[in-house]
């Protein structure tokens, strides 16, 4: 991973939200390399929003990653997105390193390990402390490895199965229902969209099948 590249491409998308703070490029220097691609990822993310239209606004000072994914707060730097279709108060807002209650969760009542997982970026639909599965429009796990595997591709078919049930019919996903375009469809009930970026491009040959299940592979490298 090329680190200057990436910095340079982070802060060349994120300027059109928010001024540099002094701190940006030290902070930038102390994340792990898995982090940085996180961090070059949520620039993606937050482009290919305002490519459909949405509107972004910067809350925070700086953008701080958690030591480690968990529960929600107000005060945790993040985006609060606007939608196409409406003006005013934002329709969704941009997280990073975050848990959620599980599809399992919702069906069975599950208070375990396995109440939760976690995803490294999020559009959600509300504020909830930990979001549930029906409330994530986008959900997006970030693989910074120089070897993609089919252990990457189970992990991510696994945590898809517990943001929704299989539909055999297509649907507008929640981010085109708030007026995205183009439009996106996804066969997934809620239909919530899913990315698992990757800096390998062989990730590309194992595109196919997970598709079908909603997932989509991206690879965005620095």
């Amino acid at each position: 991973m090329n680190r200057a590249q990436a910095e340079a491409e982070i802060k060349n998308i994120f300027s059109g939200y928010r001024a540099a703070q002094p701190g940006d490029a030290a902070l930038l220097q102390c994340l792990s390399d898995g982090k940085l691609y996180e961090l070059f990822v949520l620039s993606h993310v937050v482009e290919d929003l305002a490519n459909r239209g949405f509107t972004l606004r910067f809350i925070g000072t700086s953008l701080k990653f958690k030591g480690s994914p968990g529960m929600i707060k107000p005060s945790d730097p993040h985006f609060e997105v606007g939608a196409p279709s409406m003006s005013g108060n934002p329709a969704l807002w941009l997280y990073v390193d975050i848990e959620f209650d599980t599809l399992g969760h919702h069906l069975g009542s599950v208070t375990d390990n396995s109440r939760r997982h976690e995803i490294d970026i999020v559009v959600i639909t509300s504020g909830s402390s930990y979001p549930s599965h029906h409330e994530i429009a986008l959900g997006v796990e970030c693989k910074a490895v120089a070897n993609f595997g089919k252990d990457l591709l189970k992990e991510a078919l696994g945590v898809r199965r517990e943001l929704g049930v299989l539909q055999m019919t297509a649907s507008d996903s929640l981010l085109t229902l708030h007026g995205g375009t183009p439009a996106v469809t996804v066969s997934m009930n809620p239909p919530s969209e899913y990315w698992l970026a990757h800096t390998d491009p062989r990730g590309g040959n194992y595109a196919q099948s997970p598709a079908q299940f909603g997932v989509t592979l991206k690879h965005l490298e620095p």
